[in-house]
């Protein structure tokens, strides 16, 4: 049961991970035009996750 638990909590830290790293390859090793929008949009993506998490951790009640 612990395997499960362990792949649960680390899915999207990887899916994230995985996402920067293509991000930074297409920008380093691309040459404009579709590698640059890539890059963009892959390296994008984990800091949108990012303000949507501090957002929602900033609305959620706090416990009394």
């Amino acid at each position: 049961m612990t395997g499960n638990n362990a792949a649960r909590i680390w899915q999207w830290p990887l899916v994230l991970a995985a996402l920067t790293c293509l991000g930074l390859a297409s920008a380093l090793l691309g040459e404009g035009g579709v590698w640059w929008g890539l890059s963009w949009i892959a390296l994008a993506i984990p800091l949108v996750v990012i303000v949507i998490a501090i957002h929602r951790r900033r609305r959620a009640p706090r416990p009394v």
